[in-house]
């Protein structure tokens, strides 16, 4: 009796923290201090420690926590240290927790992740209720805060492990009923829209590249021809289409809207011109910095607004500098008459910090496309990364090497890859501002950074290693996570926040060693 109880808390435990995981940090927590718990009061030490030490994959997964206290004799930040620490104590605890439990069935294991999507899809759909209004009313112009409970990067990569998981079910028909299957399917189409709502490449892209190779080994595994054909037509559709879709997009980018077949040097009032000749920024093609009559501008956009032309835009933004970028992407030249030919709806965007036309409606992932490849390109002709989070995170890894070279051989230490990075953003009087200086944003460079060559390998070896000698890529739900969380770690630091630990140290137990 009293070990069916514990196996009910254990199993509890484990359902709160896969339901809770897009919800609620603190929750998570929670429900992971409860399964701690739960296996020390359950004891049997004897027979859990002879489980941990025949799971030589676990003993060396946990030298990825380990690896942070012996680092420790290289700190002199133990206050970073140790709250670092304390939000890496579940790659310590779940898979020793979990990989030393008895065995969940397949069955219990399908009810975890039933369970994980649903908390996902209340995720989302309270990111959709945020954006009408409904509840919690944040800045919905910052596509972050519709992810309303955890940040959006580490949301998108729940919604892609929940798409791949929710096909998974359909393809093995564990879900039977038609309804089900039909309501399955819709959820899929909705994560998928929600990701392109929130703008979330990281998720996109895992979706995409993990999707295609599951896909692929699908395909290449199928006998029968009247399928595999259509399969693999499938399989080279799917990413050119993609390819093509972005090199359109690129190609509208560099084209002019309008051609510019001369260098004007009076507008049609007889004022001059002021054109930059060393800018090349552009705006749908056409030069930003041209063609530009300040005295015609204030004048003219008086008759048209009553916000002052020398102030800010409802964004913060120099309300003039909006304006100029505004009529560059309409092809407009930057005096009377282009203000005259702008609409009351295009004067209401300006007013609300508008830069682009392409920008007034709804968001969309055509708008974000836009912006990256904006943001790249004023990145390349000299501008400055701060607030664009692609051109910033090319920034926090030239940074990262330069720390990297700095401490090859043993790191910054646990405690001091913070300050680190700080010193070195002054002492190379970078252009990004305070607020935006963070670290690699590279979960392996941050390895290198902080515990150096050898250290990176321990860390390396210990992500690795269990994952490929226990053969577990057969295991489709372990395989579609790790991939997922290999390529998540290419972008961000993945491992450095309570959530995306948490989300990690879980599903990396779950499905390596917590399934019969």
């Amino acid at each position: 009796m009293r070990t069916k109880i514990h196996r009910y808390i254990y199993l509890a435990g484990l359902c709160i923290i896969a339901f809770f995981l897009p919800l609620s940090e603190y929750i998570t927590n929670a429900a992971i201090l409860l399964t701690i718990t739960n296996f020390l009061i359950e004891a049997d030490y004897k027979k859990k420690l002879n489980k941990l030490w025949n799971t030589k994959s676990i003993l060396i997964f946990l030298l990825l926590f380990l690896v942070h206290v012996i680092w420790l004799f290289n700190t002199k930040n133990f206050g970073f240290a140790f709250s670092d620490l304390r939000i890496k104590l579940p790659l310590l605890a779940l898979p020793i927790v979990i990989g030393t439990s008895n065995a969940l069935s397949k069955k219990e294991i399908n009810l975890i992740s039933a369970i994980f999507i649903g908390g996902v899809l209340i995720s989302t759909l309270s990111g959709l209720l945020s954006d009408y209004g409904i509840i919690f009313k944040p800045d919905t112009e910052n596509v972050r805060n519709l992810s309303v409970f955890i940040s959006h990067i580490r949301l998108s990569l729940m919604i892609c492990l929940s798409v791949l998981l929710i096909f998974y079910f359909m393809h093995e028909k564990i879900i039977k009923n038609k309804f089900l299957y039909i309501t399955l399917f819709a959820i899929v189409i909705w994560f998928i829209f929600f990701l392109g709502m929130i703008q979330a490449f990281t998720g996109l892209i895992s979706l995409i590249v993990v999707g295609l190779i599951a896909f692929g080994i699908r395909t290449f595994r199928e006998t029968r021809k009247v399928r595999r054909i259509p399969m693999m037509v499938i399989l080279f559709v799917v990413p050119s289409s993609i390819l093509i879709f972005l090199g359109i997009q690129i190609k509208m980018f560099y084209t002019p809207t309008t051609e510019r077949t001369e260098v004007p040097k009076f507008t049609a009032n007889g004022n001059p011109y002021y054109n930059d000749p060393d800018s090349r920024l552009i705006e749908n093609g056409n030069l930003i910095y041209a063609d530009i009559c300040e005295k015609e501008l204030y004048s003219s956009w008086s008759l048209r607004s009553k916000m002052n032309l020398s102030k800010t835009d409802e964004k913060g933004q120099s309300l003039l500098h909006t304006l100029i970028r505004y009529l560059s992407s309409k092809g407009l030249r930057k005096d009377a008459e282009g203000v005259a030919a702008l609409s009351d709806e295009d004067i209401i965007n300006i007013e609300n910090g508008k830069t682009n036309y392409r920008f007034a409606g709804h968001r969309s992932l055509n708008q974000r496309i836009y912006n990256i490849i904006w943001q790249i390109d004023v990145y390349v002709k000299g501008g400055n990364p701060s607030g664009h989070s692609i051109t910033q995170r090319i920034e926090y890894v030239k940074y990262g090497m330069i720390l990297a070279s700095r401490n090859f051989w043993l790191g910054t230490g646990t405690g001091d890859i913070d300050d680190e990075y700080k010193e070195l953003y002054i002492e190379r009087r970078s252009e990004m501002e305070p607020q935006y200086r963070h670290r690699a944003h590279n979960q392996y460079l941050t390895f290198y950074v902080t515990f150096g060559v050898f250290g990176a390998f321990i860390c390396l070896f210990a992500w690795f290693y269990p994952a490929i000698s226990d053969f577990k890529f057969k295991n489709y739900h372990f395989a579609v996570f790790f991939l997922i969380a290999v390529l998540s770690m290419l972008t961000d630091d993945t491992t450095e926040t309570t959530t995306g630990v948490a989300f990690i140290a879980y599903f990396y137990s779950l499905f390596l060693w917590g399934e019969k």
